[in-house]
């Protein structure tokens, strides 16, 4: 009978140990006759890999945990100093645009770029609810009414052309304000398409499969999930039978394995058996001068365990890479560098502090009758370039085709 030290120890006749081996030396696999097998030189890789994915999450997380709340704030202030700025340019052209012809006054086409300025800032800060800001939106958005929507004909364009590709039932009945939205109602429409079609074939493979009998390689993967578990409650039930408190007369001891105890518990649970592992060592349970022997077989088993663990680490590092480079801009496909985060960061600030200094001079020169004529004059000049840029109807169809053929 193996004593309860003996962790590693196999069970059965099949496993008889190989004397002078294999050992487990600060978490590896020491072959110390023969040469490492392949299912030795896996587990020790594995047990790195797993190591070098936990030192990188714990790396990641100190990161944010350092800078993001701080950033997070930052950005916080200038998204309200723009806000703030917002409000008061809608304040300043409303006053304006009060302002009789004469004898200094904006001349009609000037009032309506204003007015469509003013419109656009009170739909930015729409989220604010802000009963002033309301008031002015609702006042020139009565006025707007009766005004030839200029993207009204692009609008039709973009609808008739989108359902000559995707079928008329894409706007199922709604009505679109921009062409903006009829692309927006059509990429919607062909998710939903595309989605509605995979789990078409899904329930068929299902179907399928559930009329099929285990194939050979199904019935290979239930047998190493088996193992694994195998191998994972083994290694469990020797712990816990190694570390129960209860069993220890000595104060000091009982303390420690009661501690040792409620690590093992949350390990097996979450299924980490680096963590059960890297506990043995803790415990000092695995003595290299004894050889605690392990059978390639057993070694195996503990792999695929291994292996799901690295899988799942490296996922969660995934997911906290591309978190960061959504809410940071920091790229999740290059190497992490906490400094080069940072400065991704101090980037994004200054970039938006330059922007409210932009709203700041343009505030200045709205103030000034001269001024805000030649500035209305400039917004005009840039309206009418980016309706170029954007040929015509906003969307560039081409692009818009591509990537729908693309979905398809």
């Amino acid at each position: 009978m193996n004593s309860p030290s003996d962790l590693f120890a196999d069970q059965g006749p099949e496993f008889a140990p190989q004397p002078d081996r294999l050992e487990v030396v600060a978490g590896k696999v020491v072959a110390t006759m023969n040469k490492p097998s392949a299912a030795q030189k896996r587990f020790n890789t594995l047990m790195a890999r797993i190591d070098a994915e936990q030192a990188m999450a714990g790396r990641l997380r100190q990161a944010l945990d350092a800078h993001a709340p701080r950033h997070r704030h930052a950005l916080q202030e200038i998204h309200t100093q723009s806000q703030s700025m917002c409000k008061r340019m809608v304040e300043t052209l409303d006053a304006r645009i009060q302002v009789p012809n004469k004898p200094k006054g904006l001349t009609a086409n000037q009032k309506q770029q204003a007015i469509r300025i003013v419109l656009s800032l009170c739909e930015q800060l729409a989220v604010l609810q802000d009963p002033e800001v309301q008031a002015v939106w609702a006042r020139y958005a009565r006025a707007e009414e009766g005004t030839p929507d200029q993207s009204e004909q692009a609008k039709l364009e973009a609808q008739e052309l989108l359902a000559s590709f995707l079928g008329e039932d894409f706007a199922q009945g709604r009505t679109f304000d921009s062409p903006e939205d009829v692309l927006r109602a059509a990429m919607e429409f062909e998710q939903q398409k595309h989605q509605a079609q995979e789990e078409k074939r899904a329930a068929k493979r299902a179907a399928r499969k559930a009329q099929k009998d285990p194939t050979v390689r199904e019935q290979g993967a239930a047998q190493k999930e088996l193992d694994a578990k195998n191998a994972l409650r083994t290694v469990f039930r020797q712990l816990a039978s190694a570390l129960h408190p209860d069993r220890e007369p000595d104060a000091q001891l009982r303390a420690r394995k009661t501690q040792l105890m409620s690590e093992v518990n949350a390990a097996y649970e979450r299924k980490d058996l680096n963590a059960l592992l890297r506990i043995q060592l803790q415990a000092e349970m695995v003595d290299a001068s004894k050889a605690a022997l392990l059978s390639d077989a057993k070694l195996k088993a503990m792999c695929d365990l291994l292996a799901e663990q690295v899988k799942a680490l490296e996922m969660d590092n995934r997911h906290t890479r591309l978190g960061m480079e959504h809410e940071f801009g920091y790229p999740s496909y290059a190497r992490f560098d906490e400094a080069q985060l940072l400065a991704v960061m101090q980037e994004e600030c200054a970039f938006l502090q330059n922007d409210v200094a932009h709203m700041q001079a343009d505030l200045q020169r709205v103030q000034d009758d001269k001024e805000l004529k030649a500035w209305l004059k400039e917004q005009t000049r840039a309206s009418k370039f980016r309706l170029s840029q954007e040929q015509d109807f906003g969307i560039d169809m081409d692009d818009l085709l591509h990537a729908m053929m693309r979905r398809r």
